[in-house]
């Protein structure tokens, strides 16, 4: 190893990125311009920062990760975007959503879990497995019953008629009573004014003999003028009895084109009921298995919610281009308005700081990966200062019988000062440039 001879070389930065969106759109805004310095942002970092942003403070109802959250998490970082308001939309019903289920079942969740445990739990007396074992048990008493009453009245055939019967009886009373007599007296044209009328009362009405009656009692009219006077008065008796009884009795016999098999037809009804009992028993019996883990399992639902949620909160992320590097924009493709398809490149950003330098070199013998590269140039030509650069090999290909080599150099391209020494993608004067590989 020893001096090589430059043929041509050129530095290129080690980190470079054409950004691309994942899905395609409308891009909406481009935040960078050229020669604009970004900051490296791992996408799962962000990823990171929606998921670990939970709930509101003092709310465990409401996801903090809604589309003002997750904006403020990533527009910082952003250099472009696309038009995603049908995202914004779709997340921020999906974090309502996840709050409305909050509220109707894990808010309460102690109280919800007692009383599911009350409900399915063998143990409870009035817990719904038992109640259908109960169930099962009156629909097979019924059945029996039933098989005995149609077997005792010997009516376990075909009925090909059925017979109706009605009977009804009505009674009716009714009377009255009425008693009247009457006493008129006429006098002349004129009487004296106080004269009482009639001259002679009435007798007593002397009744009727299946009533005892006390008559009229008689009063006598004062004229108040002397005036033409008639006067009637008297009491009557009047009775009448009405008496009714009605019975009756109908019978009705139907024939219809289609019998029937009464008793077969409970037998088939006590199976149905038997198999829509043993469903619901299973149904019962499965959901019980669930019992001694409901904390769990309310806990993994309302995970599972949030896990939706973060997929939406995911697919408004990647509307957002975000550089994955530190560097500059060197490149930008895309403006606001014009379409991008998926993979497209629409900025390029490239980190300076370490650079590979691509050389063609002549060298007698092997040049190992991992040799040491000592170059020293004077950057822009004649008269300028030497700047010295200590690299390591790192690719080698050898071509023309060993002497010619394609080879690549890794070079940290910053100074003490913090600056980088050699700019982006600068080509090298091989009359001002020496290399050595140690």
């Amino acid at each position: 190893m020893g001096i090589a001879n430059i043929i041509s070389m050129i530095a290129r930065p080690v980190h470079g990125s054409y950004l691309c969106f994942e899905i395609g759109g409308i891009l909406n805004t481009c935040d960078v311009y050229l020669g604009d310095t970004v900051k490296a942002v791992p996408y799962d970092r962000l990823t990171d920062l929606v998921k670990a942003s939970g709930t509101t403070i003092g709310d465990p109802s409401r996801l903090a990760g809604d589309t003002n959250g997750v904006l403020s998490i990533v527009q910082p970082f952003s250099v472009a975007s696309l038009r995603n308001e049908d995202r914004k939309a779709s997340l921020d019903s999906a974090v309502n959503s996840r709050q409305n289920i909050y509220f109707s079942k894990h808010a309460n969740a102690d109280s919800v879990i007692s009383t599911i445990r009350g409900s399915y739990d063998k143990g409870s007396p009035a817990s719904n497995p038992n109640l259908l074992d109960r169930l099962s048990d009156l629909a097979n008493q019924q059945l029996v019953e039933l098989d005995e009453a149609y077997r005792t009245d010997d009516r376990t055939g075909v009925v090909k008629s059925t017979t109706s019967s009605a009977e009804s009886a009505t009674k009716g009373r009714g009377g009255s009573n009425r008693a009247s007599k009457f006493h008129q007296e006429s006098v002349g044209v004129r009487v004296g004014r106080g004269t009482r009328l009639p001259h002679v009362l009435p007798l007593p009405w002397e009744g009727h003999p299946d009533h005892i009656w006390n008559g009229y009692k008689s009063t006598r009219f004062t004229a108040p003028s002397t005036t033409d006077t008639a006067v009637t008065t008297g009491v009557n008796y009047e009775e009448s009895n009405n008496y009714s009884n009605t019975s009756g009795m109908q019978s009705t016999t139907h024939v219809d084109y289609e019998y029937r098999t009464p008793y077969i037809e409970a037998h088939a009804r006590a199976l149905r009921a038997q198999i829509s009992l043993t469903n619901q028993q299973f149904e019962a019996y499965m959901f019980s298995q669930n019992i001694p883990y409901l904390e769990k399992i309310f806990a993994n639902e309302l995970e599972s919610v949030d896990n939706d949620v973060y997929q939406l909160q995911i697919a408004l992320l990647r509307s957002f281009l975000i550089s994955p590097i530190e560097g500059v924009v060197t490149g930008v493709y895309k403006g606001p308005g014009e379409a991008v398809n998926a993979g497209e490149p629409v900025i390029r950003v490239e980190d300076n700081s370490l650079v590979h330098l691509l050389a063609n070199l002549v060298h007698v013998g092997p040049i190992p990966i991992g040799a040491t590269a000592t170059l020293t140039t004077m950057l822009a030509g004649a008269g300028n200062p030497t700047t010295s650069l200590d690299g390591t090999v790192v690719s080698v290909r050898g071509q023309d019988s060993g002497t010619r080599w394609e080879v690549i150099i890794r070079v940290d391209n910053v100074d003490a000062g913090g600056l980088h020494v050699l700019p982006l993608g600068y080509v090298f004067d091989p009359e001002y440039t020496d290399i050595s590989i140690a």
